[in-house]
């Protein structure tokens, strides 16, 4: 069954499929960080952005493998620091799987994906 059309006017859904190839929708999740490597954004070739923000209240750090960790990972400065990659600027990265770490158990982070559907 083919998806529905776009209603005259949806300024933000036309600009999505003439963007993106199609319309795009929100995925949200809250991600509790600690002192273990944990997957802080899922790998997803259909993903075209995605934003990490954390609301603890210790630095979290992040990066694209494995090693990661707290002390040499990119930063997500503590009590709302932001992190993002989109397909424009990132290319295929921002398809990749991003892995968190910190040095204090249960800190809190936002992650919003921004999927091509």
């Amino acid at each position: 069954m083919p998806p529905p059309k776009t209603p005259p006017g949806a300024t933000a859904a036309e600009f999505a499929e003439n963007r993106f190839g199609g319309p795009t929708q929100f995925l949200e999740t809250i991600v509790t960080v600690g002192v273990a490597l944990v997957r802080l954004v899922p790998p997803n070739p259909r993903r075209v952005a995605w934003l990490a923000q954390n609301r603890g209240l210790t630095n979290v750090g992040f990066g694209f493998n494995r090693e990661v960790a707290a002390a040499t990972g990119f930063l997500l400065g503590a009590e709302g620091g932001v992190a993002t990659a989109n397909v424009e600027t990132d290319g295929e990265g921002v398809t990749w799987e991003v892995f968190a770490i910190s040095t204090v158990a249960g800190q809190s982070v936002r992650v919003l994906e921004t999927i091509r559907v």
